[in-house]
This record gives structure tokens, sequence and C-alpha cells, in this order.
């Protein structure tokens, strides 16, 4: 599971789906892989490894019940002030030496984890051998390396490739937390010696990680939507990009652009092996790996936009001063952790795998 904000609720609404007519009682997923939300969405997944309805349930709840408050301090006044202090403290530093880290105040969400997370249960299923590794993804601020943090009970899965690692360890909270740290909006967590942010920055390959792991057929759930959207037309006369136009565009590609690249590398190397003799596979120590992929059928700008009026004024004004009223909600939809546009979102991921109903169990039955 990928990242993308408040377009995690996607996923939730797939694994809704997949629960209700999968016939595996626990979640069929023996290595589970996430990256930024999508880290959030793993462990959660994780933690109730052992009865999927539950998980799904589980998850879905946490996302319908979620509002933006929840995920950080929404009032205009403070995130006004934190914006001051951070600015001046580049300027007069041995001044302001306890300056805030990051713009926004995310301790509601760690609140919320702790309260929806049971690692020890994820380290009980693991222990047991049914989940191989739960595995998520941060960026190290200090290596520039993408280190992918995995609680296996397997011995020698570590890795090292060029800026991505693989890291044995038992995961926390922190772990978690820190895959879902965008720069400056949410402060790094430390972990070791070493301060972590978001796992899709460094990250360029990642379908690795489950790989790694000792995935064989890979079940991506992705948030790009596919769908054109089909807002106001277009001016004769472009007009210049505006922060909040080049901070929806950044999230795009953080998010989504390294994902499907890599999903075109692994059709390249399928056909690749395709060409090899099943007898010299197992001397060159490669095969073919089976993927399905789930989208957004719609575009998730245009949901953004029907549920903008739900967004906290506070923060409904900040992105309007750096867009026009034409714009197309691409920031917005990375944003938007309110209710109703939570609930649309969950409810496009059950329709779209709902559609796809016999091609999802035909990949899950191998």
């Amino acid at each position: 599971m990928t990242g993308g904000g408040a377009r995690g609720a996607y996923q939730a609404g797939v694994l809704k789906a997949l629960s209700e007519f999968s016939d595996h009682e626990a979640v069929p997923f023996r290595v589970i892989t996430g990256i930024s939300v999508g880290a959030l969405n793993a462990s959660g997944l994780a933690s109730r490894f052992e009865d999927f309805d539950d998980s799904a349930r589980s998850l879905e709840g946490f996302w319908r019940s979620l509002t933006t408050n929840n995920v950080f301090d929404t009032r205009l006044t403070h995130m006004a002030f934190t914006g001051l202090r951070m600015a001046l403290s580049e300027f007069m530093p041995k001044i302001l030496r306890n300056a805030p880290k990051s713009l926004l105040d995310n301790r509601p969400l760690w609140t919320r984890m702790k309260e929806s997370l049971d690692l020890e249960k994820i380290s009980a299923a693991v222990e047991s051998g049914d989940l191989h590794a739960l595995s998520v993804t941060c960026s190290g601020y200090t290596n520039g390396h993408a280190v992918t943090f995995f609680e296996s009970n397997q011995d020698g899965q570590e890795w090292h490739r060029a800026r991505r690692d693989g890291c044995k360890t038992d995961l926390s909270l922190k772990h978690v937390m820190a895959s879902a740290a965008l720069p400056a909006l949410f402060p790094a967590v430390r972990i070791g010696n070493e301060y972590f942010g978001d796992g899709a920055l460094r990250l360029t390959s990642p379908l690795a990680p489950a790989i790694h792991l000792g995935a064989e057929r890979l079940f991506v759930i992705g948030t790009r939507d596919t769908a054109h959207y089909t807002g106001p037309e277009r001016r004769a006369k472009p007009r210049y990009p505006s922060i909040g136009d080049l901070g929806g565009y950044a999230l795009d590609t953080v998010f989504n652009d390294n994902l499907e690249a890599d999903i075109e590398r692994l059709q390249r190397i399928n056909k690749l092996i395709d060409h090899i003799p099943k007898s010299k596979r197992k001397t060159l120590s490669v095969k073919p790996i089976e993927y399905l992929t789930i989208y957004p059928s719609r575009s998730l700008k245009a949901v953004a936009l029907e549920h903008i009026d739900e967004m906290p004024r506070s923060l409904r004004w900040i992105i309007s001063r750096q867009r026009p009223s034409n714009s197309v909600g691409r920031l917005d939809s990375y944003l938007l952790f309110e209710q109703g546009y939570i609930g649309a979102l969950i409810d496009l991921g059950y329709a779209d795998t709902m559609a796809k109903k016999d091609e999802v169990t035909a990949f899950m039955c191998g």
C-alpha cells in the first residue's frame, strides 16, 4: 500500500470488499508492506491478522471516524504562529533555539494511532509464522537512504541496494509514524541515531520490499486517480502555477510516480524472463512476479471538490490563497481528512474492488 494522505481511505474500502468475498478467515496476505499512509493501513491490517473481517472493519471504522483535527492541529493562529517562528528561526537560530520542527502539529494522529494499533498482536502473528513479514519504509535524513524496517521470524532477509536498505527490527509506533512524516509539514521521527521522514521520498522501487521479503505475487493498492478530471475549460492563456499547484504536483510525484515506474519495470523483467527456458530459471534465481493493481476509477480531485466545504475554515482559507477558484483540487484531495470525503473514498474503493471481483478472486487463488 502506497502513500497519499487522505487518499489512504480508498485502500480501506478495497480491503473491506476483499474481506467480504474472500474465503480466508485470517488476512490472506503473508507479507504486508506499506509506505507513508500505506504504512498506517498496513500496520492496522496486521494488528488483527487472525480475523480478516474484523481487521477490515476496524480499519474502515478508524477512517470513517477521522477528522482533520484528529490528524493535526487546524487552528489558524497556531499554524500562523508556528510558521512565523519557523521562518524567524532561520535568521535568528541562537535566539529561537526551540523553534517548531514542522508546520503542522500531528500529535492528535499519534494519539489516535496509539489507541488503534496493537503492536503486540502483530508480533504474535509474526512469531506464530502466520504473518511472514510486515514492513514500513522511511527516508533517512542523515544517510539519504530509503530504509525498510520489517518484522519477521525469518533469518537472513536484510538487504542493501543503491540507496535502499532493509533492516530487521521490532516495529514500533515510531516506525509507522516516521513513514508518514512529510517534510516540513510533519516532524521527523528519531529512530536510533538518525531522523526519518516519509518513506515515499527516497524509495525508488516500492515493489522491492515485498519481493525481498518473499512475496511471489503482488496485490497493489494505489491512490492515483486514473480517470481524467473534467472540470472548467482550460484558459486560452495558461496561468503561472501557484504554490498550491506545485504542492499538489509534488505530492503526486512523491506518492505515485515511483510506483508506476516500478510496475513498468516489473512488466519488462517478466517479459525477459518469459524468454528464459524454465530449466535455467532456477540456476539464474529468477522467476516472474505476478501482480494485480487496484486504482480509483474516478477522479479523486473531483471527489475532493464535492466535499471541499467540509474542510476546516483555517485550512480552506490557506489553500484558497494558493489557488484560483477553478483549481482541480489536487492538493485538497490529499489533505481533506473529513468524514464526507473519507466515506466517499471508502465507498469508491469498495465499489472498484467489487467490480473486479472475479479477477481479484482468480488472482488470490493463484
